[in-house]
């Protein structure tokens, strides 16, 4: 594709993308979707240079998506010093709760995350590759230290971790009233506690 006269790399790149963030959250919740007209208009660029940059509205929309991985790696980075805690359970414990908080706080990535998946059928090619696979070769190794479990076992218990949390995080109100009992922040902090449960229940059976 021939280069726009408005596509200047990186900068009209970063512009084009936090174009897009804003408009996803002003988006309606349910929806969780951009107008790449509207996303233009707002970067002050032209459809062209979207299309330049970003071929499909899938690959604008995965890309709004940097961010969060950034942040989550961050957090995974602060929260290693827990597993090296000589009270292994206290620092599942801890763990369990900073990322169900994380989650809670990440509820608008969750859902384009969510979306994403279900448009394509799976997670994003180079998000399974440079995100998922080292992730989950990093916490198994760590998990089979801690809870004594083999490498499948350990990965397939991340996974079992990451849908509960991300499915509890993205409960409504309504749903928490309904589940917990109570909504707002009570019924998180109860949800919360129910997650560190689950953790520990999986790492340490007996």
């Amino acid at each position: 594709m021939v280069r726009p006269k408005d596509a200047c790399s990186e900068e009209t790149w970063n512009r084009i993308v936090a174009a897009a963030r804003q408009e996803l959250m002003e988006s309606d919740e349910c929806e969780v979707d951009v107008s790449v007209r509207q996303v233009a208009t707002r970067a002050g660029v032209s459809l062209g240079t979207i299309h330049y940059y970003f071929p499909t509205k899938e690959s604008l929309l995965e890309a709004c998506l940097d961010a969060y991985y950034a942040r989550f790696g961050a957090l995974v980075v602060e929260l290693a010093p827990l597993t090296t805690q000589p009270d292994a359970r206290f620092g599942i414990e801890q763990a369990a709760r900073r990322i169900y908080g994380f989650a809670v706080s990440e509820r608008h990535s969750l859902k384009l995350r969510a979306r994403l998946n279900v448009h394509r059928g799976q997670l994003e090619p180079q998000r399974a590759q440079h995100v998922r696979g080292p992730m989950l070769d990093a916490f198994a190794s760590l998990l089979g230290n801690m809870g004594g479990l083999g490498a499948t076992e350990a990965r397939l218990t991340i996974q079992t971790m990451t849908g509960l949390i991300m499915h509890l995080a993205l409960l409504a109100d309504a749903d928490l009233e309904q589940i917990a009992g109570v909504g707002g922040e009570a019924g998180r902090r109860i949800v919360e506690d129910h997650v560190a449960r689950v953790a520990l229940r999986l790492l340490f059976p007996s």
